[in-house]
């Protein structure tokens, strides 16, 4: 089986450390659901310099020097790719490279946060949950766990 493998840097917020992981994306099966799947990709990452290309009012052909030279990203026509993803206007290659860059910047990268946010969301309702129960059984599920009576948690 085909396994594509994704070097993912993930910055979910400034107050949040990166860290830097590989992920294997089985894309197993018939050939036809492994085109299927770098088809997607592939058009996901023409979109995504055609939007850049747009933004710059440049041909959807555009290429990496011509946009860093327009929009001024340091080191002009010679801009790393790292200056370029920073600055939002990557043009990511066609090769199996500029797919998990793709995926890695454009796609795990933009909604991590997104993911965060409504984890934060799902343990505030669990919170609000928990607080809405009365007293007594605040208590007896606290100190099922251990812990104090009440557990200190609504006391916010």
């Amino acid at each position: 089986m085909k396994r594509i493998v994704l070097a993912v840097l993930v910055l979910l917020t400034a107050s949040l450390a990166s860290a830097q992981e590989t992920y294997s994306i089985n894309v197993g099966g018939t050939t036809s659901n492994r085109n299927s799947i770098v088809g997607q990709l592939e058009l996901g990452r023409l979109q995504n310099n055609g939007d850049v290309c747009t933004r710059a009012a440049l041909p959807s052909t555009c290429t990496q020097a011509q946009v860093c030279t327009l929009f001024q990203i340091a080191g002009g026509a010679s801009c790393t790719a790292t200056d370029a993803i920073a600055a939002h206007v990557r043009i990511y290659p066609s090769s199996t490279a500029g797919r998990e860059a793709f995926v890695a910047n454009e796609l795990i990268r933009l909604r991590a946060p997104d993911f965060y946010a409504e984890q934060v969301r799902r343990d505030a309702a669990a919170l609000a949950a928990f607080c809405a129960i009365s007293q007594a059984n605040r208590d007896a599920l606290c100190s099922l766990l251990g812990l104090g009576a009440g557990c200190g948690a609504c006391n916010q």
